[in-house]
């Protein structure tokens, strides 16, 4: 019984090892990945104020994030005339519970190069609630030999997103911004429902720019967008 039990041990063991060499080692995952998305939106809405003249619009991005906490990408969008372009980078890194962030992107606009500006950013995410300072530093408008960092003025926003628990997948989005430039301070928000619809992000959102008669007011959008 002792020989056939020393026999029955080198068995498993030797099934043991061989199984271990036929299992396929671990797949790592990658440094850098990449992701896309296409949308459909009634209305592009940006800082309170309809950038297509309230009319649809067809977007679509593209991004790179490498495990370092860097990531880049590039977002277009239709305007009423033209289309607007916006090139983007950012560096995103964690201390202890909070989600920091900073970034840089230029709003480039085929139409109208004047209108073509950069801002730099940083944020802040914690429990779902995200501060925000973005900075102008350049502007086409101001001539080639301003580039740089100018006085062009801020803009300040805090967001909130909240899951509901009685709606699985329906998310809440708020939003409140404040413009400070040398010759505008302007306040806008939004209030936004996103929810899953046939492999869609389906978002209706309402914004509002108060107490500023130059601005549209009581803006509303549907938006369809698929991320890959």
């Amino acid at each position: 019984m002792k020989h056939i039990a020393s026999i029955t041990t080198l068995t498993l063991v030797a099934a043991a090892g061989f199984a271990d060499a036929a299992a396929p080692a671990a797949v790592a995952a990658p440094a850098l990945t990449q992701s896309a998305n296409l949308a459909l939106t009634s209305n592009y809405v940006w800082r309170g104020v309809s950038q297509n003249s309230n009319s649809i619009a067809v977007q679509g991005g593209f991004d790179i994030a490498h495990t370092s906490g860097l990531s880049a990408g590039v977002w277009a969008s239709s305007l009423s005339s033209g289309t607007e372009v916006d090139l983007y980078a950012n560096y995103g890194f964690k201390v202890a519970s909070v989600d920091l962030s900073v970034g840089y992107i230029a709003y480039t606009y085929q139409s109208d190069v004047s209108a073509t500006f950069s801002e730099v950013n940083v944020a802040a995410t914690y429990a779902g609630v995200t501060a925000k300072v973005s900075k102008e530093v350049t502007n086409a408008a101001s001539g080639t030999n301003e580039i740089g960092f100018t006085d062009h003025g801020y803009y300040y926003e805090l967001g909130y997103t909240y899951s509901i628990p009685a709606v699985k997948g329906l998310d809440l989005g708020l939003h409140y911004g404040w413009a400070d430039t040398s010759d505008l301070t302007n306040e806008d928000y939004s209030v936004a429902l996103t929810y899953p619809v046939a492999g869609f992000a389906a978002t209706v959102a309402y914004s509002n720019v108060p107490g500023n008669t130059s601005k549209e007011h009581d803006l509303y959008s549907l938006t369809l967008k698929k991320s890959f």
